[in-house]
């Protein structure tokens, strides 16, 4: 059962992983028209900054999260770790991996209620000439910080079941 679940989260975990290459890609290009639209044309994008800003940069900072989670793949130092018993370790990630969960339930809870707000309100920013929907960006927040959610709890299922040595997806524990 948890290897179907890993299953699935791994193709979404990938699925916004490629999202937010190509958002990042999608950037680069955006920007890049507009710097040259500036510079030899006299005439910028009307609304590039503001693209960057409510969509692109969220989509490249926080789509990836689930999968960094997932491989628990994140910035760690194990210079106090590395000294504790097997045992140890595997309690404080079970209680990092909890807190990880607490603290991801109240972003995605929190993010959510601010994307249906702003979608409810029809979120805009105004820019030369007109406005620019902006609502729908708010929307990645909650999906990245749910998949996450899931992901972490995957780690602690992991964590907690006892290691029945076949699947290659154990929860990952440092080594001493």
């Amino acid at each position: 059962m948890l290897d179907r679940i890993d299953r699935l989260l791994e193709l979404w975990s990938r699925a916004l992983l490629a999202l937010a290459i190509l958002a990042g890609f999608t950037m680069m290009i955006h920007v890049s028209v507009d710097v040259f639209a500036r510079t030899v044309l006299n005439a910028p994008l009307r609304q590039a900054n503001q693209t960057v800003a409510a969509y692109y940069m969220i989509a490249v900072a926080f789509l990836p999260i689930a999968l960094l989670g997932k491989y628990d793949d994140h910035i760690s130092v194990g210079v106090f770790t590395d000294a504790m018993r097997p045992w140890m370790r595997r309690a404080l990630a079970i209680f990092t991996t909890l807190l990880g969960m607490a603290y991801m339930f109240a972003f995605t809870w929190e993010s959510w209620v601010s994307a249906a707000r702003r979608t409810e309100q029809g979120e805009v920013l105004e820019i030369s000439g007109g406005y620019m929907i902006v609502w729908p960006g708010r929307w990645l927040l909650p999906i990245a910080g749910a998949s996450l959610f899931l992901c972490l709890t995957l780690r602690l299922a992991r964590l907690l079941l006892p290691d029945d040595g076949e699947s290659p997806h154990q929860a990952r524990i440092p080594d001493a």
